[in-house]
């Protein structure tokens, strides 16, 4: 009995002394960073969607961005499109307003008119007729400035038909050959350049320059050149001078 008594009390002893060292082996334990820490699940799920919505607000952000440049631009484009517009129109205004007739007193008294020097001169057309042609070339030139070159092209030729004497059917015949040439349809082209500059108005440079571009376009060679050349002979001060120049060097490539 007593023996059986001494056994137990061992084994308790025992039970305590390792419950001490147990209990002194975890008070020393420190944190290990090589341990994954781990994120409840929760947690994780929130930090997700929230990375999420950061990426996605960062996009829409670069996008409004991006747009307003570019509305920037579009804006900028639109002013200076409608400044030139207006300053061609202003320009063709006057020229409509220019008086085709010109009378100056001669040494007797009598009046010489420019137009009855010429038999086969036609009278100046009326006051309202040149607002009506007026109307017709800025129908005309408004859809060459959209962008509507086929429905431009109709517009100036029906124009050309019906005012060919009019102070604008130089201009006219100008914009009826770039709606061909941007057709591709060069033939045509240089027919409407070629009457353009016989015109002598503001486009002749232009449409001289032009002419020799259709011809490139057409591969006739020489006559390009004659084109060019003609353009530095006849109007040494326009600015289609550098144009021919650097055409003509390109032909020497």
């Amino acid at each position: 009995m007593v023996k059986n008594a001494s056994l137990m009390m061992m084994i308790a002893a025992s039970a305590l002394l390792s419950l001490n060292a147990c209990a002194e082996r975890a008070d020393v334990v420190e944190y290990d960073p090589s341990v994954p820490t781990v994120v409840p699940k929760t947690a994780a799920a929130e930090v997700g969607i929230m990375s999420y919505v950061n990426d996605k607000f960062n996009r829409l952000e670069r996008q409004l961005e991006d747009n307003a440049d570019r509305m920037d631009r579009l804006e900028r484009d639109s002013d200076r499109l409608k400044a030139l517009e207006a300053k061609v129109d202003a320009l063709e205004k006057k020229l409509a307003q220019t008086t085709t007739t010109s009378s100056t007193p001669a040494a007797d008294g009598a009046v010489t008119d420019k137009l009855t020097t010429n038999a086969t001169a036609k009278a100046p057309m009326s006051e309202a007729d040149n607002e009506a042609a007026q109307a017709e070339y800025k129908k005309a030139f408004d859809q060459l400035m959209a962008g509507k070159y086929a429905e431009s092209g109709k517009l100036f030729k029906a124009y050309v038909d019906k005012y060919p004497d009019s102070d604008q059917t130089g201009n006219a015949y100008y914009w009826l050959g770039e709606t061909y040439f941007v057709a591709s349809k060069y033939d045509l082209a240089l027919k409407a350049y070629t009457e353009s500059a016989k015109r002598e108005g503001p486009k002749a440079a232009e449409a001289l320059y032009k002419q020799g571009e259709c011809y490139v376009e057409l591969k006739k060679t020489k006559e390009a050149k004659q084109a060019f050349e003609e353009v530095k002979k006849r109007f040494p001060g326009s600015s289609a001078v550098k144009q021919a120049d650097k055409a003509l060097a390109d032909m020497k490539k």
